[in-house]
């Protein structure tokens, strides 16, 4: 996450995807380091079980997403 927000801060989109499970410390750790500005992506938990199928749709419900926030569309 922090790497995502060092690359922004560079000037450069970077996006960061995690699990639903840590959005609480995610966002803990953004307004930590004064990044609360900082959105991301948040994908089911876990996914680590998933199939390959899975994974791929997973990734097609998050890239329309993933895409705004990458070009400052949303």
């Amino acid at each position: 996450m922090l790497d995502a927000v060092e690359v922004e801060r560079a000037g450069l989109p970077a996006v960061a995807v995690i699990t639903d499970e840590f959005g609480d410390t995610a966002r803990a750790m953004l307004k930590n380091q004064g990044a609360s500005w900082y959105r991301f992506v948040e994908v089911v938990h876990p996914i680590n079980i998933l199939e390959d199928h899975e994974i791929d749709d997973l990734v097609g419900r998050s890239l329309h997403e993933i895409s705004a926030l990458l070009t400052g569309e949303t």
